[in-house]
């Protein structure tokens, strides 16, 4: 009776052991799936970084132009050159209305510069390669919208400045990022 007893023992030592096992197999696992997800979280937000920059970038460049346009005369109001394409974009009601799609969707959508369009900015580049050429990696898109369209009382004195900073990989967008910046002109006065 006594050896069945130490054979018994040995068999649930067993079943004791392989439940230790099979619960650090468990957390094993699970350690190596978050140190995975960690790194790909870490790189997402890199790159929402990376297109917050490209956006501020395009925000600045875009500032410089537009003080340069009404410095030289090209430019005297801003709705007049806010952007109008698509057909919509700065009407609230309207389906093209820019708050009702995606960065990836704006950026697919705007035309290129011209003089009257409204686009200040088409995927323009943000850096430059280690070899000096532009780095079509990290650009943004900056455009205006006329913040009263359709308004019965237009003031020409203001409009949202839209800059989207994306990064791609390739062909595929990784992240963007919007700023709208309400825009004025000083009116009388001087400037400081």
């Amino acid at each position: 009776m006594r050896k069945r007893n130490v054979t018994s023992q040995r068999g649930s030592s067993l079943i004791v052991v392989l439940i230790i096992v099979a619960f650090m197999l468990a957390v094993g696992v699970s350690l190596l799936t978050v140190t995975g997800t960690a790194s790909k979280v870490s790189g997402s937000v890199r790159d929402q970084e990376e297109a917050f920059n490209s956006a501020e970038a395009g925000f600045e460049a875009a500032r410089i132009a537009i003080e340069a346009k009404f410095f030289d005369g090209t430019w005297t109001n801003l709705p007049d050159n806010c952007c109008r394409i698509p057909t919509g974009i700065d009407l609230p009601l309207d389906p093209a209305y820019f708050r009702k799609h995606t960065d990836s969707e704006l950026v697919a959508q705007i035309p290129v510069p011209t003089s009257t369009n409204g686009v200040i900015f088409k995927d323009q580049p943000f850096t430059k390669t280690i070899t000096g050429t532009d780095d079509m990696t990290r650009t943004y898109t900056v455009f205006l919208i006329d913040d009263e369209a359709g308004s019965p009382v237009p003031d020409p004195s203001d409009a949202l400045l839209i800059c989207i900073g994306v990064v791609r990989s390739g062909t595929k967008i990784l992240s963007t990022s919007r700023l709208e910046i309400l825009i004025a002109i000083q009116t009388g006065g001087t400037n400081p």
